[in-house]
């Protein structure tokens, strides 16, 4: 088991890739802490671990408020003077053309994804600098590297994830701390079908039409499984990844690859 008795903090792990990522992880022996907004996808997840469910410890979290977060981190650090692994996951998405785009969705996208991303990193990198180990990965997107129609807004705050975290590898290099990110392409999850219905609605054609669009992107005609995203942010946690730090794993079927 690769990260046996690790420490694992995971963000937005009700759904989606942060459900399959914490299911793998507690398979694979961590000691995990899990969170969401969403505590009733929270009390699935927690159900669908069958291995290591005893090392499973759900709270409903907020990351928009940083009080809150500084707290559910703190109290991750009391109960096991360290953190070994920081996977700042949650996000969201909303598309829509710039001129019809309310200003609450673009609020809601840079409260989540951006300053999210920050509060958590925020609360934890004074942990990691004071044990001077262990390895933060944050969730960008293909949509940090390329444009998307209807995307504009979703695309600017994934690219702030990409350079933020590049940033913040060059500030915790120094104390050992490795910091990544990982870019899934069009992965089969609530989030993006959810995203593909409005999409179709906004468009006024099917949802099996816009699906087929998104499955062409790539160069392997289909979407991602969230279990094989799950499986790369498994290796940027464990020492096979050890000589990598401000790297971007691209899990996204070949679509940069155009």
């Amino acid at each position: 088991m690769r990260v046996k008795d690790k420490v694992v903090v995971i963000t937005g792990a009700a759904s989606g890739i942060g459900r399959a990522t914490a299911i793998l992880f507690a398979r694979e022996g961590a000691i995990i802490h899990i969170s969401d907004i969403d505590e009733a996808g929270l009390r699935e997840t927690r159900d669908l671990i069958k291995k290591g469910k005893d090392n499973v410890f759900a709270r409903r979290l907020d990351v928009t408020k940083f009080d809150d977060v500084k707290k559910a981190i703190d109290d991750v650090y009391k109960k096991h003077g360290r953190i070994d692994v920081l996977i700042v996951n949650a996000g969201v998405v909303r598309v829509g053309q710039i001129e019809d785009f309310p200003e609450e969705d673009y609020d809601l996208l840079i409260n989540v994804n951006l300053k999210g991303t920050f509060f958590t990193c925020k609360a934890a990198v004074p942990y990691f600098k004071k044990q001077k180990s262990g390895t933060i990965i944050t969730l960008a997107s293909v949509a940090a590297h390329i444009g998307q129609n209807n995307h504009a807004n979703y695309c600017s705050t994934k690219a702030g994830v990409l350079g933020f975290t590049k940033a913040l590898a060059l500030d915790m290099a120094p104390y050992n701390v490795r910091v990544n990110s990982v870019s899934p392409g069009a992965t089969d999850t609530p989030m993006l079908r959810s995203d593909v219905t409005k999409e179709a609605k906004q468009r006024g054609i099917s949802f099996e039409d816009v699906k087929k669009e998104f499955e062409g992107q790539g160069v392997m005609g289909r979407w991602a499984q969230a279990e094989e995203i799950a499986k790369g942010i498994l290796f940027l946690a464990t020492d096979d990844a050890s000589y990598m730090t401000g790297a971007d794993l691209r899990l996204d079927g070949g679509w940069t690859a155009r």
